[in-house]
C-alpha cells in the first residue's frame, strides 16, 4: 500500500466524538442529605424515621423555605472537586439536577439556581431541571456520561444507553479515575 493510500485511510476514519457530561447537583455538588438530617435533628438522613414522609413535608413548607433550603446548602467537597476537574481538562459539561416535587417545584429551581450562581458560576443558565435524566442519555446514537450519586437516575441512564458514574462524595478519587477512563482520548490534546 502507497503512503498516499495509508494517508487517505486517515482521513477517512471520523474522529471520536466526546461524550457530554451531565453533573448532578444534590449528592454531588451540594450536601442536600446533611441538610434534610439537620432539619430533622438526626445525625445522618438515613436516621430520618419516615423519609417519605419528612420529603412531602419540605415539599410542601412554603415557597420561601423550599428557596431558602435549596439556595442555602453547603458545597461537597467531591463535587467542587470534580467541577474543577471538569475544567482543568476542559471537559464540557451541564448541570442536570431533579427539582423538588410538589407546589414549590419552581422554587426549589431557583434556589437551585442561586446556589449554583454562587459556588459554580456560569452553569445556571444551561443548567437543566427534571426527574427525567434518562432523556439526555444519548444524543445522535451516541451514549452522554451522568454523574450522580441516586442509583435510580443511574439505572433509568443506563438503560437509555447512556454512560453512568456513580458519584459518593467520600470517595471522589473513584469517579474521578472513572472520568479519566472515559475522557482519555479527548484529554491533553493540542
Amino acid at each position: 500500500m502507497k503512503i498516499c493510500d495509508l494517508l487517505e485511510d486517515i482521513d477517512d476514519t471520523e474522529e471520536a466524538k466526546m461524550p457530554h457530561l451531565y453533573l448532578d447537583m444534590d449528592g454531588v455538588q451540594a450536601d442536600f442529605f446533611g441538610a434534610w438530617a439537620d432539619m430533622h435533628n438526626v445525625p445522618h438522613y438515613k436516621s430520618i424515621p419516615n423519609p417519605e414522609e419528612a420529603i412531602n413535608e419540605l415539599a410542601n413548607s412554603s415557597s420561601e423555605q423550599v428557596y431558602s433550603f435549596f439556595k442555602d446548602l453547603k458545597p461537597l467537597t467531591g463535587g467542587m472537586r470534580i467541577v474543577m476537574w471538569l475544567k482543568d481538562n476542559k471537559i464540557p459539561y451541564t448541570v442536570l439536577s431533579a427539582p423538588l416535587r410538589g407546589p414549590f417545584k419552581q422554587e426549589s429551581i431557583d434556589g437551585k439556581k442561586h446556589w449554583l450562581d454562587q459556588y459554580n458560576p456560569g452553569t445556571s443558565g444551561d443548567a437543566i431541571f427534571t426527574s427525567g435524566k434518562f432523556k439526555y442519555a444519548t444524543q445522535d446514537g451516541e451514549p452522554n456520561v451522568l454523574v450522580d450519586d441516586f442509583g435510580r437516575y443511574l439505572e433509568a441512564w443506563s438503560t437509555a444507553g447512556g454512560i453512568a458514574v456513580k458519584h459518593e462524595d467520600s470517595n471522589t478519587a473513584h469517579t474521578i479515575h472513572e472520568l479519566e477512563k472515559i475522557y482519555a482520548p479527548f484529554i491533553h490534546k493540542p
